[in-house]
């Protein structure tokens, strides 16, 4: 047999980077058909041997595993079978079969403890923050406040320079509030644990409910808010309806931030099976919103960190850091609800903001 062949006809696996790596061709039955010598080593056996095994006597859970590394398109972790041993195992799909790649067990090893580390540090850092919200937020509230209070004359008559300098403050330090509450919402999304019991309620009344809320950012302005909702929809959903509110609040005020015309459309429907296929969901059930403008429009290296503020800071892009931070904590809010939330931008067309979310 061939491997390198099948490796070049799968188009997914680096031929020349990927044999050194334990390589091993089994059957969708885990019959082991073919491995090379990295994999004899790594799994302390000869060839022959691993040729008359299944790969469950060699690893722990392989038919999930494997599963799982082909519909998320990445390395996952596996366990040597009744040994303490882990490896970055990628797998692939090849007619019958399946390539399983094994690489650096070692440095693997090192890089699970180094990624516990990391996860401990930014749970610390973030509750700090939250812990220590109202010490951030109380001194600006002030200076909000009090400068309102002068702009609007409660502090005796100012002349012309002074009022301009107060209104400079008090619309920097209420920017400034703004972004520090984002900040802090950020925070407390990456630390979302154990979500409280889902509930019962009519999504579509929901959405009517947050386009309500942002009347006021939106009366000021030439924008329609138009709420769709398609005839098969099941309007009543199980799920946090809260941070759903909380999903759709935050991306409308991003689309209202950034648009002055036009039309926004928010629309409620039942995704079809093919675009959960694509999107690498489980079999469920799920309801679909979408938010789209035509007067929004991303450009690809906008996309590229629309949901990510801690690699935005470093892009060409870092003076949109406070909508990838607002972004983010949607992101991180979606995926505690098991789902999935992406944005389509295309010249003359609409740019969208879609979220899918198990409905239940």
């Amino acid at each position: 047999m061939d491997i390198k062949k099948i490796l070049f006809k799968t188009n997914t696996i680096d031929v020349e980077k990927a044999l050194p790596d334990a390589l091993i061709l089994c059957g969708k039955d885990g019959k082991i058909q073919w491995v090379n010598d990295a994999a004899a080593e790594i799994f302390e056996t000869s060839k022959m041997h691993l040729m008359t095994s299944n790969i469950a006597d060699f690893i722990e859970n392989p038919v999930n595993l494997i599963q799982s590394s082909i519909n998320l398109h990445k390395p996952v972790i596996t366990k040597f079978t009744g040994k303490e041993i882990y490896f970055d195992m990628t797998a692939k799909e090849y007619n019958d079969s399946y390539v399983l790649d094994f690489r650096d067990a070692v440095q693997f090893q090192s890089n699970i403890s180094n990624e516990a580390e990391i996860n401990k540090f930014n749970r610390d850092k973030n509750n700090f923050l939250l812990k220590l919200s109202n010490d951030f937020k109380s001194p600006i509230q002030s200076v909000v406040g009090f400068s309102q209070a002068m702009a609007d004359g409660l502090g005796g008559e100012m002349n012309e320079q002074q009022e301009k300098y107060i209104r400079i403050i008090n619309k920097n330090s209420s920017e400034l509030m703004y972004f520090i509450t984002k900040l802090l919402e950020l925070s407390q999304t990456e630390v979302m644990s154990k979500l409280p019991e889902n509930k019962i309620f009519d999504i579509v009344n929901l959405v009517n409910s947050v386009v309500k809320y942002s009347e006021q950012l939106y009366k000021s302005k030439d924008v329609k808010i138009v709420v769709k909702a398609e005839n098969e929809l099941r309007k009543t959903i199980t799920s946090q309806e809260e941070i759903i509110r909380n999903i759709l609040q935050d991306l409308l005020e991003v689309i209202l931030k950034s648009v002055d015309i036009g039309e926004i459309v928010i629309s409620v429907s039942n995704p079809d099976e093919e675009l959960i296929s694509s999107k690498n969901l489980p079999a469920a059930q799920y309801v679909m919103i979408s938010l789209s403008s035509s007067a929004l429009l991303f450009s690809e290296s906008d996309l590229e960190c629309l949901f990510e503020p801690y690699k935005i800071v470093d892009s060409a892009n870092r003076k949109n850091v406070l909508r990838a931070i607002v972004l983010g904590s949607v992101k991180n809010m979606v995926q505690a609800l098991n789902g999935i939330v992406w944005a389509e931008s295309q010249i003359l067309k609409n740019t969208s903001f879609n979220v899918i979310i198990p409905s239940y």
